[in-house]
């Protein structure tokens, strides 16, 4: 029988592989550093943003980018101690970072940030004062270690708290986000997380908003939107100083 939000709003939840998460159903009160708090990370530590999808992506790079989670990225995030901040849904490239933790028996702390009116966990009414359908919502992803479920009825919701939450959690530690193909949303998250300081990398071969941005710094687009020019001016005030470029066919190792 699900559990009335207002009565459970900070629990562990046992997923069906065994994995235990914290999580925080967040109140509109609380700030990004008393989020945090809430879910037990105190300790400060170098963070990883995983921000994109992985739509229209071509079989043979979707194996690519899932290998370039369990190869390089969530084997880094292990030696390192890094905390990996994601949307934490099942699906496209979260689920796969959460897929790469689990084949690496990995450690690090992964949290999860999403909108609660568009997630759903099993036994629990996350969002009771909003109307929705079961089948509207993304299970969370499975292998997770924390997740913020945040106030907002709309994807991209999450986005200040994904930007903001990695950069108080770091403090002083070094920081950056991966940026994977994409689509509007990811370009508000690439926008904000390059706001507050933080150094990213875009996945070239990815698709999508990543291929965009490549082509712009590459100098290969031959079409003028409204889009291009809003990665025009990213580009020009973020590349290179605080934006590279990683292609998807060079070397895992």
């Amino acid at each position: 029988m699900p559990v009335d939000s207002t009565d459970v709003t900070n629990f562990e939840y046992t997923f069906s592989n065994g994995q235990t998460a914290r999580i925080l159903n967040v109140s509109k009160s609380l700030s990004y550093t008393e989020t945090l708090a809430a879910l037990g990370l105190h300790n400060p530590s170098s963070s990883m943003v995983v921000i994109g999808g992985a739509s229209k992506m071509s079989p043979e790079s979707k194996l690519r980018v899932s290998q370039l989670f369990s190869q390089v990225l969530a084997p880094i995030a292990e030696t390192y101690e890094i905390t990996v901040f994601d949307g934490g849904t099942d699906a496209g490239v979260i689920q796969m970072m959460g897929q790469a933790r689990q084949q690496i028996n990995g450690s690090f702390n992964l949290v999860g940030i999403a909108p609660k009116a568009k997630v759903y966990l099993p036994g629990y009414t996350l969002c009771p004062d909003h109307s929705y359908n079961n089948t509207e919502l993304i299970n969370l992803e499975a292998h997770h270690t924390h997740f913020a479920l945040i106030p907002g009825i709309t994807w991209g919701s999450e986005s200040p708290w994904l930007a903001n939450c990695a950069s108080k959690f770091s403090q002083k530690y070094p920081a950056i986000t991966i940026l994977i193909n994409g689509g509007k949303i990811s370009l508000s998250d690439l926008m904000l997380n390059l706001s507050v300081g933080r150094q990213t990398m875009v996945i070239a071969g990815s698709g999508r908003l990543a291929d965009d941005i490549t082509n712009i710094i590459n100098g290969n687009t031959s079409t003028e939107t409204t889009k291009d020019s809003i990665i025009q001016d990213l580009v020009n005030t973020y590349y290179p100083g605080q934006t590279s470029i990683f292609g998807i066919t060079q070397s895992l190792v």
